[in-house]
């Protein structure tokens, strides 16, 4: 009866763990970036300097029924030239639901994470610009709300990605959570929404929103103010890539607004500007033109910074043009290429930015 009973035990396990096993599937990915970016030029807004690091990104995880994800790693990120003293690993942990629903003619695909989310997971905005051919000039974000230089040291969303893409039209949602408060740090977090609507035509239109919030520390020092920053940018554009020999074409242009306050001094300030982005792609050989002419913005960037305000510091300017020739060298599923150089030009002056960037993408914890 003993035996009997192991026997029974035995094949109670075995014929769980099978349906288990039908159930979930083993994920694994290794993301890595190697970055060398040189500034050098005009210092009125961003300094003379040279980036130069290495992320590799490990994450393991567990599919279960298709759509349920529960994904954990880190990044590790390693300045080269100065050993081990400023490395830093930031922690990667998400539960992901994605759900694809297909009718007839209509389609839906929901995406929902939650917890330290990579920000490559968030799409690209846009029909323009799918191709990988052209990874090296495509932003998360416009860079007058995101710039480089915090996309290279802040991988992860901290909170909520929300998506939803239909056959013409794609919604975004994120919520960053950057920082708790308390006695010696501020809460500080920022929401954004980015959408997009195209036609079978060569148009298309959309926008970017972001609710940016800077709290007090807590005691907070005498004379801290709660800082409020929002941003609204609706634009226009036509993709021409499919109509002509080139590998991308397209253009887009609209007013960029936002609405500034530092509660302890005063009321709100409006700035706002045209912001237009015209993208050329031929083989191997890349042209991005983006110009803004209005008024500066960010204007409690000189008291807060980047802690505030986490777009490039050259839209301080009343006029931005910032040309971008790039070459995708290699470009495929798994590696991304290529150099390009950047110049920047304000009414204060100019500068140029060289840039190599190397993107490795394995694992199937992304698909």
């Amino acid at each position: 009866m003993r035996l009997l009973k192991y026997i029974s035990l035995l094949l109670l396990a075995f014929y769980a763990n099978v349906s288990f096993a039908q159930n979930y599937k083993f994920l694994w990915g290794v993301d890595n970036q190697t970055v060398f970016d040189n500034r050098e030029g005009d210092q009125t807004y961003a300094p003379q300097q040279t980036i130069f690091f290495t992320r590799l990104s490990p994450t393991v995880g567990v599919q279960i029924m298709g759509e349920h994800k529960l994904v954990a790693g880190t990044h590790y990120i390693q300045p080269i030239g100065i050993g081990y003293k400023d490395n830093k690993f930031i922690p990667t942990a998400y539960y992901s639901f994605k759900h694809t629903a297909q009718k007839d003619s209509t389609y839906r695909k929901w995406t929902v994470c939650f917890g330290m989310i990579p920000r490559r997971l968030m799409s690209l905005n846009g029909s323009y610009g799918r191709s990988t051919m052209d990874d090296m000039q495509q932003r998360q974000l416009p860079a007058i709300l995101w710039s480089d230089s915090m996309d290279y040291y802040n991988p992860n969303i901290r909170g909520i990605l929300l998506q939803c893409e239909k056959r013409s039209a794609f919604h975004e949602l994120t919520l960053d959570w950057r920082s708790l408060q308390s006695a010696e740090q501020r809460e500080a977090f920022n929401v954004n929404y980015n959408f997009e609507k195209w036609f079978n035509n060569p148009f298309f239109f959309g926008g970017n929103a972001q609710l940016n919030h800077l709290a007090k520390r807590n005691p907070a020092p005498e004379g801290e103010g709660v800082n409020d920053d929002m941003f609204l940018y609706p634009y226009v554009g036509a993709d021409f890539a499919k109509h002509t020999a080139f590998d991308q074409l397209y253009l887009k242009a609209g007013y960029a607004v936002s609405f500034d306050r530092c509660r302890a001094i005063g009321d709100w300030e409006v700035d706002g500007g045209v912001l237009a982005e015209f993208g050329l792609l031929w083989k191997k050989i890349g042209i991005k033109e983006t110009l803004y002419a209005g008024d500066g913005q960010f204007p409690l960037y000189p008291m807060y910074g980047s802690l505030l305000n986490m777009g490039d510091p050259h839209y301080q300017s009343k006029f931005y043009s910032l040309t971008s020739v790039y070459s995708p060298i290699v470009c495929n599923e798994y590696i991304n290429f290529g150099a390009t150089l950047d110049f920047h030009a304000t009414k204060e002056g100019m500068s140029c930015y060289q840039r190599v960037v190397l993107k490795v993408n394995l694992g199937n914890v992304d698909n």
